[in-house]
């Protein structure tokens, strides 16, 4: 696992047990508010991660690959629909305060959010992974090849 789908897969974490907390707390009561807003912060700050580090990275590996560039396709789709159901549940609890939502729509949204966490999780992580790792063995191998030898460095260091 690289450091950013490491950081992206805790964050995951994070922003579904707020959701989840929120939803055992009660969404009439105060905390579980916070609990909500807390968890729209933070989902729209891992989203901006993702967009600037995660998915410029795959798109430039799809150029390449048919069977990538179509797993962003299908997914893309799918992270459109969720967003437009998760973004509208928090403009409506952010609008129209807490008397809108029940637990159960706190609920449908996380379990939407899970499932989608899922799929990206076990697939554009995993290849991105292997993206980052193909990668830094090409940089490995590559000084390998152009590490001069000792010799090579006494005698410049001679000609000085």
């Amino acid at each position: 696992m690289t450091n950013l789908t490491s950081t992206l897969r805790l964050q995951h974490v994070f922003i579904s047990n707020l959701l989840e907390a929120a939803q055992w707390i009660g969404v009439e009561k105060l905390e579980a508010q916070r609990k909500l807003r807390a968890a729209k912060i933070h989902l729209l700050a891992h989203l901006k991660l993702e967009d600037t580090l995660l998915y410029p990275t795959l798109f430039e590996a799809a150029e390449r690959s048919v069977e990538l560039k179509h797993t962003l396709d299908f997914l893309a789709k799918d992270m459109a629909d969720v967003s437009k159901e998760v973004m509208s549940f928090f403009e409506q609890f952010h609008i129209g305060g807490t008397h809108h939502h029940t637990s159960q729509d706190i609920g449908n949204i996380l379990f939407l959010l899970q499932t989608r966490i899922r799929r990206e999780e076990d697939t554009l992580f995993a290849e991105f992974d292997k993206l980052k790792i193909a990668a830094r063995t090409m940089v490995a191998v590559q000084m390998t090849d152009f590490r001069p030898s000792i010799g090579d460095c006494s005698r410049s260091i001679h000609h000085m």
